[in-house]
C-alpha cells in the first residue's frame, strides 16, 4: 500500500508554530521587554511588510535576524535574569536528499520538520529556521545546561520519526549543538558561535546526536582555521621548508636513506611539524601546493647530495597524500624532477597510507603504478593500520612496507612480551613472500632495534638513529660515511 503525499499547507500560520513563540520573537526586538508574550494573551499581528523580513517564507517560522533580536533582548540587563540556550541544529545529509529527491521533497521535509518541531517543544522555546537546513531553538526557561541538553534529546527523538513525504517513507537525523550563556559566551555573537563550534563538534562525532560547547575543542578549531587561513601565505613568504630523518640499514647500521618532512617556520608560533598542518592543507584543498614544495625541495636536495658524494646512494623518501596520487600529471612531474637533479629513479621512495592503497582500481593506483614503471620505489607508509586487503597487496606496484610505529614504540621490557612481536613476524613473512621490503619507524633504543632486527625488518627509522635534522648534518654524516669506507679500502691488502 502506497504512502499517501502529504499536502504542506501555504496559507497562515497555523498552530504547527504556538503563538506564545511567535509573539516572543515579534516583541524581543524592545529592550526590556519579556521574550515571551504569555500565552492569554493575543497574538500581535506585524505590519505585513516587517513581516517578510522577520520570518522565513517557506517555514513561516522566525529568521534569523529575528532570532538575534530574541537573543540579544534575552541577554540584556533589563530582561529576567534566567539561563538562556541555544540548540543549533542541522539535518543529516540534507543535500544528498536535495540532490536524490529534489528539491520539492527538501521543501517539504523543512516544513514537516518545522511542525513537528513546534509542536514538541514547550513553552520557553523559540524555534527558528537559520540556514539551509539549519534551525536553532531559544531556551529561555532554563534552569541548569541540563535543560537545554533535554531539549536537545526532544529535538533528536522529534527528527528520527518517520517522515511520509511525497510518497515517500524518509528516515532521517539531525545533529545538535548546544550552547548555555556564561560569562565567558555573554555576548549574543559568542552565544551563537559556540552553538555553531557544537554542532561542527557533533557531525564530526558521528551525527545524530548532540554535542555541548566545548571551549578547549573550539580553540583548537579556531586554531586550525588559523593555520588554513596562514599557510598560503607561509608558502608564498618561504617560511616551509624540508628536515631529514635519516634511516639505516639494520644489518650493520649505515646510512640507507632520509625522509623528507615538511616544517613551518611560523613567526609567532614558532617551527610547526607536519602533524600541526599538514592535515589542515589536506582539509582546505591546500595538500597538493605543499606537497609539491616539500617534492620538488627533497629532489633539488638529492641532486646536490649526489654531485657532493658520488658512489654514495642514498634513498630519498618523500610522503605523498591522497590527493595527489589521485593526479594523473604526478608521474610526469616526477619525471620532470628525476631528469632535472640527475637521480636515479630508483633513489626516489613515495609514500602513501595503506588505506589511500587498498583500492586496486581508480586514479590513485593508475599513478602509482606509472611511477613504478618510472622506476621510482613506492612504499605503504603506517602498515597495519588501514583496512588492508591482503589478497591484492600483490597487484599493487609496491616495493617496501612500513609498520605502523604503534607496533614498534613499546617499552623495552615489553615488547618481547607483547602480541606486537607477532603481528610483525606475520608482517615480515607476507613482506618476503611478495617480495617486499620491511621498515620500522619509530625505533628508540638499541633493544627494541635487536628484536626487530631479528624479526626479520630490513630497516630502521627512529630518534635512536637521528631525529629530523637540517641537510648540513645529513651532509656532514655523508661525508663520515665516505671517510670510513675509503679508509676500509686502504686498510685492505
Amino acid at each position: 500500500m502506497s504512502v499517501p503525499e502529504i499536502e504542506i499547507d501555504h496559507g497562515p500560520r497555523d498552530t504547527a508554530v504556538r503563538s506564545d513563540v511567535v509573539a516572543g520573537a515579534h516583541v524581543a526586538e524592545h529592550a526590556g521587554d519579556n521574550l515571551h508574550t504569555p500565552p492569554t494573551q493575543p497574538m500581535p499581528h506585524p505590519h505585513p511588510s516587517r513581516q517578510h523580513t522577520r520570518h522565513d517564507p517557506l517555514t513561516r517560522l522566525p529568521n534569523r535576524a529575528m532570532l538575534r533580536h530574541a537573543l540579544l533582548a534575552a541577554l540584556s540587563p533589563a530582561a529576567t535574569q534566567r539561563p538562556v540556550g541555544l540548540c543549533h541544529l542541522d539535518v543529516d545529509g540534507f543535500t544528498a536528499i536535495n540532490h536524490t529527491l529534489g528539491h520539492d521533497v527538501g521543501d517539504q521535509l523543512l516544513q514537516t520538520i518545522a511542525q513537528r518541531l513546534s509542536a514538541r517543544l514547550g513553552e520557553g522555546c523559540l524555534l527558528a529556521r537559520t540556514g539551509s537546513d539549519e534551525f536553532t531553538v531559544l531556551v529561555t526557561s532554563c534552569s541548569h545546561i541540563t535543560d537545554v541538553t533535554n531539549i536537545a534529546d526532544t529535538i533528536l527523538q522529534a527528527i528520527r520519526e518517520p517522515m511520509d513525504i511525497g510518497g515517500r517513507r524518509l528516515h532521517v537525523t539531525a545533529s545538535v549543538g548546544v550552547a548555555a550563556h556564561t560569562p565567558q559566551l555573554g555576548s549574543a555573537h559568542q552565544l551563537m558561535s559556540a552553538a555553531e563550534s557544537a554542532l561542527s563538534q557533533a557531525k564530526s562525532a558521528g551525527r545524530d546526536r548532540y554535542r555541548r560547547f566545548d571551549p578547549d575543542l573550539h580553540a583548537r578549531q579556531l586554531a586550525r582555521h588559523e593555520i588554513a587561513r596562514a599557510l598560503p601565505q607561509a608558502l608564498a613568504r618561504g617560511e616551509l621548508f624540508v628536515e631529514y630523518q635519516p634511516m639505516v640499514r639494520a644489518d650493520d647500521g649505515e646510512l640507507h636513506g632520509v625522509e623528507a618532512l615538511a616544517r613551518w617556520r611560523h613567526p609567532q608560533q614558532g617551527v610547526l611539524g607536519p602533524a600541526q598542518f599538514i592535515p589542515v592543507a589536506e582539509e582546505h584543498g591546500m595538500i597538493d601546493k605543499v606537497g609539491m614544495f616539500v617534492l620538488r625541495t627533497a629532489c633539488a636536495q638529492a641532486g646536490t647530495w649526489k654531485a657532493r658524494h658520488p658512489g654514495r646512494p642514498l634513498v630519498m623518501s618523500v610522503n605523498i597524500a591522497p590527493a595527489q596520487a589521485d593526479d594523473p600529471a604526478l608521474p610526469g612531474l616526477v619525471a620532470g624532477l628525476l631528469a632535472q637533479h640527475g637521480i636515479d629513479p630508483a633513489m626516489l621512495q613515495l609514500e602513501i597510507t595503506e588505506s589511500s592503497m587498498m583500492p586496486t582500481a581508480g586514479q590513485a593506483v593508475e599513478t602509482l603504478r606509472a611511477l613504478a614503471r618510472l622506476g621510482v620505489r613506492i612504499a605503504i607508509d603506517d602498515f597495519g593500520t588501514g583496512y588492508a586487503n591482503l589478497t591484492n597487496l600483490r597487484s599493487l606496484p609496491v616495493h617496501h612496507v612500513k609498520l605502523a610505529r604503534q607496533f614498534v614504540t613499546t617499552p623495552d621490557d615489553e615488547l618481547a612480551e607483547r602480541v606486537d612481536c607477532v603481528l610483525i613476524a606475520t608482517v615480515v613473512r607476507l613482506a618476503r613472500s611478495l617480495g617486499l621490503g620491511v621498515i620500522a619507524e619509530g625505533v628508540e633504543s638499541q633493544a627494541q632495534a635487536q628484536i626487530l632486527r631479528r624479526l626479520g625488518c630490513d630497516v630502521f627509522q627512529g630518534y635512536v638513529y637521528g631525529r629530523p635534522q637540517s641537510p648540513e648534518a645529513i651532509d656532514a654524516r655523508l661525508s663520515n660515511t665516505s671517510g670510513r669506507e675509503r679508509k676500509r679500502r686502504g686498510s685492505r691488502p
